[in-house]
């Protein structure tokens, strides 16, 4: 497919997991892809691996929950490629607590990189999608359609995506403007990857947020963005789309 001929997409969190996916998975449909991570070293070579694979991709370091890094480094985007027709918030954190352990330096932090970030991300695109008619793809979580033990903050962030998420489809949507999220599960990222159960934990509700079959890779979710971001969504507006191997049906 060659859906995005012409498009330029920003990724957030494309140093790996589902960021790196969806920036690798939307170049090689043709975009040019602005790369952002906080990981600078990271983002770059995922930028590297897209032009090697005969793409396009730049990449840049980005603390998303500083305003300041997100209008330096819209700026940025913009002057490198003159336009922006989406933006794929995928970038985010992950702890896992007991909800009477959860310090409110850590409950901050995530919020601020999560919530705070992805909003941060959509005000100063706004300006330059509503310009292409583009579109908004954000990363939430099942954790913020269900009951997810140990992670009070992250799912309470991933719910506000939902949130401001369809707040951006109706406020914008006639002025041209699509906003969507995606709701992974059982998905492999670094992030699961330092997954262990909190003191004291019942690990019988770990049955409660998994997949049926079994734990996919970060592209079973970056295919969902890449539609999302396509036109072959141009009639989905406001939506989440869960990716969880029936977690939640």
């Amino acid at each position: 497919m060659n859906r995005f001929e012409d498009k330029v997409v920003l990724v957030t969190g494309a140093a790996g997991g589902i960021g790196k996916a969806s920036a690798m998975r939307i170049a090689q449909e043709g975009a040019r892809i602005f790369c952002v991570d906080v990981q600078r070293d990271a983002v770059e070579q995922t930028a590297r691996e897209i032009t090697q694979a005969g793409g396009r991709g730049f990449g840049a370091g980005c603390d998303i929950s500083d305003p300041t890094d997100v209008e330096s480094v819209m700026t940025l985007a913009i002057e490198t490629y003159g336009r922006l027709d989406s933006l794929c918030n995928i970038a985010g954190i992950l702890h896992f607590h007991n909800t009477h352990d959860l310090t409110l330096d850590l409950w901050r932090q995530i919020l601020s990189v999560n919530l705070t970030g992805t909003f941060l991300m959509c005000q100063t695109a706004l300006p330059h999608l509503l310009e292409t008619g583009g579109n908004i793809v954000n990363m939430s979580s099942t954790a913020a359609l269900a009951g997810h033990p140990w992670t009070a903050a992250y799912s309470a962030s991933k719910g506000g995506i939902l949130a401001l998420t369809r707040t951006l489809a109706v406020e914008y949507g006639r002025k041209g403007l699509r906003a969507n999220s995606v709701c992974p599960g059982s998905v492999k990222t670094s992030m699961h990857k330092q997954f262990s159960l909190p003191e004291g934990a019942d690990e019988s509700l770990l049955q409660r947020i998994m997949a049926l079959d079994r734990f996919r890779g970060p592209e079973s979710a970056a295919a969902v963005v890449a539609f999302l971001a396509s036109e072959d969504a141009a009639h989905v507006n406001g939506e989440e789309i869960r990716v969880d191997g029936g977690t939640l049906a």
